[in-house]
């Protein structure tokens, strides 16, 4: 795989053994224990946090999200064939998630909604349709993976509306083109400032939060959120990012923070490995199919 592949795959998988724990206080108390990066999911641990989501009972260390293993279906997919139709990315994600497919593990539910519409289809049956307004993370699987293939812009936006119409993501996509762009001559804070006048116009106060307030909390608290829908999660990933030492004090503050954390991680990750060195140890932490 591409560097970035790997490198969001492997940010993705480092946070999951705290993903979805909202309990902010919690995981900051734990954190003074032991490292929150690299866990095994803990039920237990689960239950004394909650609000918190235990969905991957069966997860391993170094395994992924639902959102990485699509990001890395769609990468692999493209890679093949870089004239991927949108019609083709949806069978792909079906033939995994439909009962029986090949995917075993939590489906989220743009992915459920999406197997019912298809079914609904092939059964011709009369059930209103689904809107397509999906605000998750996952609308930025398109792009990581036709970034780290160089394909353009406009085929991560059609393969997006599998799941949403929002153009805000297509905006974000080329904010970010602009960030990574930055980075080639700039340092991380100065190219996350550079790059905000290029974000959409809506997220602009939000983004300006992020990089001017050093409380987290209660930038958080006013400014976004700890969840997956990219009014709550982008803020989040600049706000770590222009804040941050190192790779490890980057993903360390992220699972501090709880919810989406993996997720987020999985932007977060191909930007930080253009300004920061991998700990030798994490990579060798992540399952060997994400090192192809």
């Amino acid at each position: 795989m591409k560097d970035l592949i790997f490198t969001s795959l492997l940010t993705n998988a480092s946070c999951l053994g705290v993903h979805w724990i909202y309990n902010h206080t919690y995981l900051e108390d734990l954190s003074k224990k032991q490292s929150l990066l690299f866990m095994k999911q803990d039920e237990k641990l689960y239950e004394e946090a909650k609000p918190s989501f235990y969905v991957y009972p069966n997860h391993q260390i170094g395994e992924v999200t639902v959102q990485g293993e699509i990001l890395r279906w769609l990468y692999e997919a493209l890679e093949q064939n870089p004239n991927l139709k949108l019609e083709e990315y949806k069978t792909l994600l079906f033939n995994q998630f439909k009962p029986g497919g090949s995917y075993h593990g939590y489906v989220e539910t743009y992915a459920k909604k999406m197997v019912v519409k298809t079914l609904v289809n092939e059964l011709d049956l009369n059930l209103d349709e689904f809107e397509v307004n999906d605000t998750h993370l996952v609308g930025f699987m398109p792009y990581l993976a036709t970034k780290a293939l160089e394909l353009p812009i406009q085929k991560a936006w059609e393969l997006a509306q599998l799941f949403t119409n929002n153009e805000d993501y297509l905006t974000y996509y080329l904010y970010f083109d602009v960030l990574f762009e930055l980075l080639k001559e700039h340092s991380l804070k100065n190219a996350i400032e550079l790059a905000l006048s290029y974000a959409p116009d809506q997220y602009k106060e939000k983004l300006e939060k992020a990089i001017t307030m050093d409380d987290t909390n209660a930038f958080i608290k006013h400014y976004a959120g700890r969840a997956c829908s990219i009014d709550q999660a982008i803020p989040v990933i600049i706000h770590i990012l222009y804040h941050s030492k190192d790779f490890k004090d980057a993903l360390e503050s992220n699972a501090k923070i709880g919810g989406a954390a993996s997720d987020r991680g999985l932007l977060m990750g191909p930007i930080l490995a253009k300004v920061y060195d991998i700990p030798e140890a994490w990579i060798k932490q992540v399952n060997p199919y994400l090192k192809k």
